[in-house]
């Protein structure tokens, strides 16, 4: 199964982020694209319409399936440890709870991510994961 996470490619928490995923994900089941990207906009485009100010993480599970389902926020990032599995299973199992539960800690991380994480760091730009 294939999972598509768009990200915010200007925030230094979101390529942190990025970068962990790509470390811990051994089936290789993620893949990537930036949300003012090409491929956000042929996928998700709709959704863009409803939240016209979205720079969050969006994850598109079950990418290019029937089931393919968009989750946001807190429920996406929770989600993305679910399917990474192991241990991060143990926190990743919240994404099934109502986000009320989690959306609130996720928005305030959010708000002040640039001054909590300053230094960008740089993603790959070979890897095949990597969507336009």
């Amino acid at each position: 199964m294939k999972h598509l996470i768009f990200y915010d490619a200007e925030c230094p928490l979101c390529n942190r982020a990025i970068r962990f995923i790509l470390t811990k994900d051994h089936q290789k089941q993620f893949y990537f694209a930036p949300l003012n990207g090409k491929t956000a906009e042929q996928k998700i485009s709709h959704f863009f319409l409803k939240n016209p100010d979205l720079d969050t993480l969006v994850l598109l599970q079950d990418y290019e399936t029937d089931h393919e389902m968009l989750l946001v926020e807190g429920r996406g990032a929770l989600r993305i440890l679910w399917l990474l599995g192991g241990k991060y299973r143990l926190i990743g199992w919240l994404s099934f709870l109502h986000p009320f539960l989690f959306d609130p800690i996720y928005r305030l991380i959010a708000r002040y991510r640039y001054k909590l994480f300053s230094i960008k760091t740089p993603l790959p730009q070979s890897d095949e994961h990597f969507l336009p």
